[in-house]
């Protein structure tokens, strides 16, 4: 992994708990979370996050709620140094 500085951290909503895309989002589809292969719902922009992410060269790291919050968890300095930015 590079500098924890080019790490993009991508959350989304599991399926288990939203039953329908989040209203609060661009329009979401179902994906496989990459993590725990359960489903989750990945909005346009955060589509477009990670494409950008992605031409940047970014580490991403894209997962459910649940997969990060256990990652966070297991390894609270992946976080440490992080912002929130709400897309």
């Amino acid at each position: 992994m590079k500098d924890k500085n080019d790490l993009v951290v991508v959350m989304c909503p599991p399926l288990s708990e939203y039953k329908e895309a989040p209203e609060d989002q661009s329009h979401s589809e179902l994906f496989d979370c990459p993590k725990c292969k359960n489903k989750m719902w990945l909005s346009e922009k955060k589509k477009g996050v990670l494409m950008f992410s992605s031409c940047l060269d970014n580490d991403i790291l894209l997962a459910c709620y649940h997969c990060i919050t256990k990652l966070a968890a297991e390894d609270p300095s992946l976080f440490q140094d992080s912002q929130e930015v709400n897309i």
